[in-house]
């Protein structure tokens, strides 16, 4: 029972965690001021360092636990699963998503002096949303708890908070247009 607890807990926090990245992302590259900007990075890359952690942690305590009949190679070939495969392969292409989102990301840096990637970083960022919307799907089909009350209640949660940070970046961006052109 204890890796069924662990493959739970972790993933449910790897959700909350990966929400917490997704809306600081959204809200620190609206913002101007270079040290509100700075922190928000800082702790939107914390949150999703974080978040890949709790997911690696989620992905070996389901593949160890005897419980469902989930193995390594559901990681290459999720509708083998026995377990809910629809399911499962939400949840590992959410996996791919977000771990090329954190590979790019951790890249960044050296690749900023291709001008080619500069231009192209937020498409293929796009990749961390698309992750993470998938982690949502996945904890609505997969998990044993889905369709209890407090799940439900985190889940509709971090799509709220998301989707607030969205609402906020998109309001400032067209408040900036409307100024610049008056």
């Amino acid at each position: 029972m204890t890796l069924w607890y662990l493959a739970r807990a972790a993933g449910v926090m790897a959700l909350i965690f990966f929400t917490l990245a997704a809306s600081l992302g959204a809200l620190g590259s609206g913002t101007k001021r270079p040290e509100q900007r700075f922190w928000l990075q800082y702790v939107h890359r914390s949150a999703a360092v974080t978040g890949l952690l709790l997911l690696l942690a989620h992905v070996v305590a389901v593949i160890a636990d005897a419980f469902v009949d989930i193995s390594v190679s559901v990681l290459v070939w999720p509708f083998g699963s026995g377990y809910r495969p629809f399911a499962m392969v939400v949840g590992v292409l959410a996996f791919y998503s977000l771990v090329l989102a954190a590979l790019v990301g951790a890249a960044r840096g050296r690749l900023a002096r291709s001008e080619a990637f500069t231009k192209r970083w937020r498409s293929i960022h796009v990749a961390a949303s698309i992750g993470w919307l998938l982690a949502v799907g996945h904890s609505l089909l997969a998990g044993t708890d889905r369709s209890t009350p407090w799940m439900l209640a985190i889940t509709l949660t971090c799509l709220a908070a998301v989707g607030a940070s969205v609402a906020v970046r998109l309001r400032s961006r067209t408040t900036v247009r409307l100024v610049r052109t008056s």
